[in-house]
C-alpha cells in the first residue's frame, strides 16, 4: 500500500507542475452528470455491476461567452455505458474487468453539437482498500484500452447508439484515483447511515505515439455527500471538478475546467432485493 501512496504522490506532483505553469488559460464550463449504478452477486466472490452515466453540458468547444445559457443541463456531452465485472480476492484487493463498454460523445463548436462520435473502450483494473478506524482509503488503478470512432452528425443520434467504427483510433490511458469514504452519524457504514466522501483521480495517456505535452490527460477532484439508506439503496452528490489539459490551442495553454454537479443513485444486491419483493 505504501507504493501505492507513493506513486500518487509523485504523479500528483507531476499533475500540480504542468498544472501551476504559467500563463495559462481557463475555461469554465457548466456540467450536470447523473449516474445509475446497479450490481449484484454472480457466484461466491464474484460480482457484475452496469454503470449507466448521462453526462451534460451548458457549452463547450470554442468557449464563446455568448453560448453560455446558465443551464448544465443544456446539452447532451456524453452518455456511458460500462458493466463490470469483480473478483474479491480478499476484503482488500479486489480485480476488475470492464469486457467491452461503449461511449457517445458530442464534440461542440459555438456552444452547440458539431459532431458525434462513439468509442469502444476494455479496461482491466485493481481496487486496493485500507481501513483507518472510520475512513476507509481506496486506492483504484484502471488501464483503458479505447477504440474512437469517425465523427457523424448529432441530429442523427439519440439516446443509445453505435456508432461508425469503420475506421477506428486507438488510444490508451491509465488513470489512477485515491478515494476517501467516511460515515458521520454511525461508527461504520449501516443502514441510514451519512457520509462523506472525497477523491481526486489522474488520467495519464500512454503509447509512444502520445507527445509530451499531452501526457497529462486531465484530472479529477470531487468531494460530497451521500445516504446509505438500506443494503439496497443508496445516493450520492457532489461538486466535481474536471479539469481537461488540451494545450491545443496556439499558446498550448489551454485548460478546460468542468464545473459539475455530480448525483448517484446506487442499487446493490438486485437479485437479494427482487426475491424480497416477489416473496
Amino acid at each position: 500500500m505504501k507504493n501505492i501512496f507513493l506513486l500518487f504522490l509523485g504523479i500528483l506532483c507531476a499533475n500540480l507542475l504542468a498544472y501551476g505553469q504559467s500563463p495559462r488559460q481557463f475555461y469554465n464550463i457548466a456540467n450536470g452528470w447523473t449516474d445509475l449504478n446497479i450490481s449484484g452477486t454472480i457466484k461466491s466472490k464474484f460480482t457484475w455491476q452496469i454503470e449507466n452515466q448521462h453526462r451534460r453540458v451548458d457549452m463547450q468547444g470554442e468557449n464563446n461567452p455568448a453560448t453560455v445559457t446558465g443551464n448544465p443541463y443544456n446539452n447532451l456531452n456524453q452518455h456511458i455505458f460500462r458493466p463490470y465485472i469483480h473478483f474479491q480476492a480478499n476484503p482488500n484487493i479486489r480485480f476488475s474487468v470492464m469486457p467491452l463498454g461503449w461511449m457517445g460523445s458530442n464534440r461542440f463548436k459555438d456552444g452547440k453539437p458539431s459532431a458525434f462520435f462513439s468509442e469502444l473502450r476494455v479496461s482491466p483494473q485493481v481496487i486496493l482498500t485500507q481501513n483507518l478506524r472510520k475512513l476507509r482509503l481506496d486506492s483504484r488503478l484502471r488501464y483503458e484500452f479505447r477504440w474512437l470512432g469517425l465523427n457523424e452528425d448529432p441530429s442523427n443520434h439519440s439516446g443509445f447508439y453505435g456508432g461508425d467504427f469503420s475506421t477506428v483510433s486507438k488510444r490508451q490511458r491509465f488513470r489512477y484515483q485515491l478515494k476517501g469514504t467516511i460515515p458521520l452519524n454511525h461508527d461504520k457504514m449501516d443502514d441510514k447511515t451519512l457520509y462523506a466522501q472525497a477523491y481526486n483521480e489522474l488520467f495519464i495517456n500512454m503509447g509512444k505515439e502520445v507527445p509530451t505535452i499531452n501526457l497529462l490527460d486531465q484530472n479529477r477532484f470531487l468531494i460530497g455527500l451521500g445516504y446509505k439508506y438500506n443494503q439496497y439503496f443508496s445516493f450520492e452528490a457532489g461538486f466535481l471538478r474536471q479539469s481537461f489539459y488540451r494545450f491545443n490551442n496556439a499558446d498550448k495553454n489551454n485548460i478546460d475546467r468542468n464545473n459539475t454537479l455530480q448525483l448517484n443513485l446506487i442499487l446493490n444486491n438486485v437479485e437479494k432485493m427482487l426475491k424480497k419483493t416477489n416473496a
